[in-house]
């Protein structure tokens, strides 16, 4: 599946954004120059998606719109090119991030990609305050390499891109470590990351993860591998919800998944966990019509970090009833299942 996602990639509708003022790069709202937590990240793999920033009109709550100047391209056909782009968008991530961790906050990021986890945790690792264990979300492994991916795509890699993974071109040129440099990110053990649930996996990618020292496990079985007091990073790619019907916005669709009933029980348990980061990667924006996945994955960030009505600007409408909370019956996770249950190799 992570191989046919390579040609999925659309350009965004240019969106709307406040008043940019110069400085590292972020476009405020009208509450002006005071940091938000909330970045929203306009760019596919270095490509620019302002469709994207609808979010930002739809959250009751402020977002600050991380822009780079010199990457205006909405599609990119030269690989070394769009690298350098992915580089300067998440280097300029990275230092957002940095930040807002520096003033005492946890900074939530939406992104196009999910190779934006690298400026997330560079950020926190400039900050002096890195993630102890890393949460990732997805229905793919991202653990893609350029020996065995077929279409050489960057966006199924990102998590082999995270742990460091040996990775050079017939060239020999370190590509993945020169895009880790220009963030300014170092690799994370992947013997602390717990990778849920991956149910689909490609030829050679599944061999690489089984060989990995990640965690894989299914969605009812994560809180096993975490401890509330360390540190932790949640990054959360939309495709792992198996919700097409309530979100046909939503990219690379894989059946038998978690609903959206149990990423909402998922996120509501994490709550007292020493969470220091939250990453999104998003829908199909341009797909968004009806701003159905937007919506549903703005409810989910508040499950996982409900901020008080009181701190969100007066002149933002709340969310729509209908997606306001899940129901108490929606609460509990879901039995992990004993295939995938705990499972780690090294």
């Amino acid at each position: 599946m992570a191989q046919a996602r390579a040609g999925a990639a659309g350009a965004g509708a240019p969106g709307r954004g406040g008043g940019h003022d110069g400085r590292a790069g972020l476009r405020h709202g009208p509450g002006g120059l005071a940091m938000k937590r909330r970045l929203l990240v306009p760019f596919l793999m270095g490509q620019r998606r302002d469709g994207l920033a609808r979010v930002c009109e739809l959250d009751r709550h402020d977002w600050q719109v991380v822009q780079v100047d010199e990457c205006q391209a909405t599609t990119i056909a030269d690989r070394g090119e769009q690298m350098r782009s992915m580089g300067k968008v998440y280097g300029r991530l990275a230092a957002a991030v940095r930040d807002i961790v520096r003033a005492g906050d946890m900074p939530v990021s939406i992104s196009g990609d999910c190779v934006s986890s690298l400026g997330m945790l560079g950020g926190l690792q400039q900050a002096g305050r890195p993630p102890e264990r890393i949460l990732w979300l997805d229905a793919h492994g991202d653990f893609h390499t350029w020996n065995t991916s077929q279409t050489r795509y960057l966006g199924g890699m990102p998590l082999a891109m995270l742990v460091g993974r040996p990775d050079r071109r017939r060239d020999n040129r370190d590509a993945i470590g020169a895009l880790r440099s220009a963030v300014g990110v170092t690799p994370f053990p992947e013997q602390r990351i717990v990778l849920s649930d991956a149910r689909d996996l490609d030829p050679g990618e599944a061999e690489a993860v089984a060989a990995s020292g990640l965690v894989q496990c299914e969605i009812g079985a994560i809180l096993r591998h975490l401890s509330p007091a360390e540190r932790l990073y949640v990054h959360f790619d939309t495709d792992v919800i198996d919700a097409e019907a309530q979100m046909p916005a939503l990219k690379y669709h894989v059946k038998a998944g978690p609903s959206l009933a149990d990423m909402g029980a998922l996120f509501r348990a994490l709550r007292g966990y020493n969470i220091v980061a939250v990453s999104v990667s998003a829908w199909h924006e341009e797909k968004d019509v009806e701003n159905r996945a937007a919506l549903a994955c703005l409810e989910l960030l508040r499950e996982l970090d409900p901020v008080p009505d009181a701190a969100a600007p007066p002149d933002r409408e709340p969310a729509p009833p209908m997606l306001r909370a899940l129901t108490p019956e929606q609460c509990t996770l879901p039995a992990p299942h004993g295939a995938w249950e705990g499972v780690s190799a090294s």
